[in-house]
């Protein structure tokens, strides 16, 4: 063959080679456009679920079927193709030389044409025999195994790689993962790293009602006080621990690490030691000054932010030993005087590290209820009485269970229960809530929506077509007591006397109206004719007489927020009109407001009443005023509550006079004078607790008010 030939063979065959290219090229995007197609249609598997709950089991059955055969192809694909590539690779590790092995005996290879070489074969039908190729290599047809397991479900869930249960591996492929598996297990953390801001402390366990356990007072804030109620070995070993860790472990952070931290470790200069602690914040006036809460002592300590670590999450196995707790059966008074509250503080003080026992009497607040007991056998409660720092209270008609609502109340004592005399209740719902839903059975259940506002039956369903609420919620409405009519508010520039109830806030706080109006003025009703109170001491009298209480109705459902109820205050164990300000189920506690006085409590479901209607028309008592002139210092937290108990302190149950500077739509703004004439707001900006601004009198004579009518 001449050389012409040999470059005109050697063409045509280049020529023929980009034809079969291109056919490939184009085999190539049709597969990529049906794999497309494939993913869109599985990731609109999950709107054909948006249907009626009695098609849904049959489309979700459906939709895993294709799913599952969507994976198989998938996956037969990704074999072949990882087939294709271990075939076409060759092994070049080097081998020592011997001779070469005899080699068997090979038949008689023809003459073929390149060109039938290349063509496209025809798949072969017969699936028992095979043809063995040129090269003298055996030819490999991959099979797909699917043995079901013997506890396999309906539907299995399949992913898109293939896996050791749905495809055999080969002995390379086990190789490789035997040697994942081992470097997996030698893996370990280290706990040095930076990221400990995912640890968590455990949970404290409950201590039980009347146990006495074991305990030290740590720390008092107050009338509050932290004790361990474990043994104190324990934390000075982890102290210690803690200490010789980081030492040799410190880690430096960043602001914005450090702000990312919950739980943390701090330094004291003082004891040379590491303290866990509870990352609050940074100070407002000083970045570089963190606020710390040490959990195993329940102080509050402002640091340097160098001072501070990550908790190690070796430290994280044991709960925080701090426990806040205060006084059982004694009323402080600590509210009253500051001088009082201060000598409180430094008499239990005198307690701090000694051993002692606290009988739990309360633990359903975070603050438990307790009862201190001595070495000696007194309790710190007693000794706080004979000191004349502290008041008992009387318990003597208290219940077994010690419920503050049946404080008093003879109605409410387990010996006056009968639980043969319980109700039954065909619908839970009565049972639960109190109330049955009673448009329910009015409303069509075919109604679907729609501009017609009728279900199939058209002009003969009687039922109402409106849309229930997805969550099953019904449009009933329950009315309740919710208007009580407010005092009429004093215009600017008027001066008063006022009895101060109850402080709210350092520049918030409730009075009374004090007028010199004689009680008997009053009309002597006729004998068997019930009048509402009109005055707050005859409403006090009426709501706590023997036949008022026991008439008091309980409620029939949930509370409102907003509604109107009678509340037993836990303190006095009377009587007062509240309204409710929010409630909870877990707990079934009522956060209720006295509308009488201002304060806010959290009572028991079993101390709300319905309000008698007598007791609806008498205007609430307690005004809410806002004194003038005065603005906080910073926001700090602490200074607040300083500068509210130097408030309380000066104005609390005291009376007062007050100039009306402005007024608004339930509140006025006043300046306040104590008996000798001095500013209460000057008082409080001498003791570096506020700031004074100017200000003066807004006379509203000719503002236009405007009414929000129902």
């Amino acid at each position: 063959m001449s050389f012409v030939d040999l470059a005109t063979l050697a063409m045509h065959r280049r020529h023929e080679m980009e034809v079969r290219i291109n056919v490939f090229v184009d085999k190539c995007d049709h597969a990529i456009q049906n794999i497309k197609n494939l993913k869109l249609q599985a990731q609109g598997f999950v709107g054909t679920l948006n249907c009626e709950p009695a098609e849904l089991k049959d489309r979700f059955l459906s939709c895993m079927k294709q799913l599952d055969e969507y994976t198989y192809l998938l996956t037969d694909f990704n074999l072949a193709i990882s087939k294709l590539d271990t075939t076409t690779t060759s092994n070049y590790t080097p081998v020592h030389d011997v001779p070469n092995p005899a080699q068997l005996p090979q038949p008689p290879v023809g003459t073929f044409n390149l060109i039938d070489a290349l063509s496209e074969p025809t798949p072969s039908t017969s699936k028992d025999h095979t043809v063995p190729c040129c090269n003298q290599y055996p030819s490999e047809k991959p099979h797909r195994m699917k043995i079901p397991k013997e506890d396999q479900l309906l539907i299995a869930f399949s992913s898109s790689s293939c896996s050791s249960e749905s495809v055999p591996m080969t002995k390379s492929e086990k190789e490789v993962q035997c040697q994942i598996t081992e470097e997996t297990k030698r893996l370990t953390l280290d706990d040095s790293g930076p990221a400990f801001d995912d640890c968590k402390l455990p949970a404290q366990s409950l201590l039980q009602i009347d146990h006495v356990y074991s305990a030290t007072i740590m720390h008092v804030d107050g009338v509050s006080f932290w004790v361990i109620a474990d043994d104190v070995d324990d934390v000075c070993k982890l102290m210690i621990q803690m200490t010789s860790y980081y030492k040799e472990n410190t880690i430096e952070m960043n602001l914005d690490e450090l702000m990312a931290l919950t739980y943390c470790t701090y330094y004291a200069h003082d004891s040379d030691c590491y303290y866990r602690g509870l990352f609050i914040r940074l100070s407002d006036e000083d970045m570089s000054i963190a606020e710390v809460f040490l959990v195993d002592t329940g102080e509050t300590r402002t640091a340097p932010i160098s001072t501070i670590q990550p908790l190690a999450p070796r430290f994280c196995t044991k709960p925080p030993f701090a426990r806040c707790c205060h006084l059982a059966g004694v009323d402080l008074l600590g509210y009253r005087s500051k001088e009082l509250l201060e000598k409180q503080e430094m008499y239990i003080k005198d307690f701090m590290g000694k051993p002692c026992s606290i009988k739990i009497d309360d633990n359903s607040s975070e603050s438990l209820d307790v009862y201190v007991i001595m070495p000696s056998g007194e309790t710190l409660n007693d000794l706080l009485i004979e000191e004349g720092l502290a008041l008992k209270i009387d318990k003597s008609n208290v219940s077994t269970e010690g419920s503050a609502a049946a404080r008093g109340l003879s109605e409410l004592q387990d010996e006056n229960f009968d639980i043969t005399q319980c109700p039954e209740y065909d619908d839970p719902l009565v049972a639960v809530t109190g109330y049955h839903n009673r448009d329910e059975m009015d409303i069509c259940k075919h109604y679907k929506g729609g501009p017609e506002k009728t279900c199939f039956k058209g002009a003969r369903c009687t039922k109402r077509h409106v849309l229930k609420h997805p969550e099953g919620w019904t449009l009933d409405q329950v009315p309740v007591v919710a208007k009580c009519k407010p005092l009429p508010l004093p215009a600017p520039g008027t001066w008063l006397r006022v009895s101060v109830t109850h402080v709210a806030h350092f520049n918030r706080f409730y009075v009374h109206f004090l007028t010199d109006k004689k009680s008997g003025n009053e009309t002597v009703p006729s004998f068997g004719v019930v009048l509402p109170p009109t005055n707050l001491e005859a409403l006090i009298l009426d709501m706590n007489s023997p036949a008022t209480r026991m008439m008091y109705k309980p409620l029939k459902m949930i509370p409102a927020p907003g509604e109107l109820v009678a509340a037993l205050y836990p303190l006095d164990e009377q009587w007062y009109r509240a309204r409710v300000v929010s409630s909870t189920r877990a707990d079934q506690n009522v956060e209720v407001i006295y509308i009488d006085y201002g304060n806010v409590v959290w009572v028991k479901e079993d101390a709300v009443r319905e309000l008698e209607p007598r007791f609806w028309s008498l205007e609430a008592q307690a005004s809410r005023c806002a004194l003038a002139g005065v603005a906080a210092r910073s926001a700090d937290s602490r200074r607040w509550a300083a500068a509210k108990a130097a408030l309380s302190a000066l104005i609390q149950e005291r009376r007062l006079q007050a100039h009306v500077v402005a007024r608004d739509y339930d509140e006025i703004t006043v300046e306040l004078f104590d008996e000798n004439g001095f500013s209460i707001a000057e008082q409080l900006a001498a003791g570096e607790l506020v700031t004074l601004t100017e200000y003066s009198v807004v006379d509203d004579t000719d503002v236009k008010q405007k009414l929000v009518l129902p």
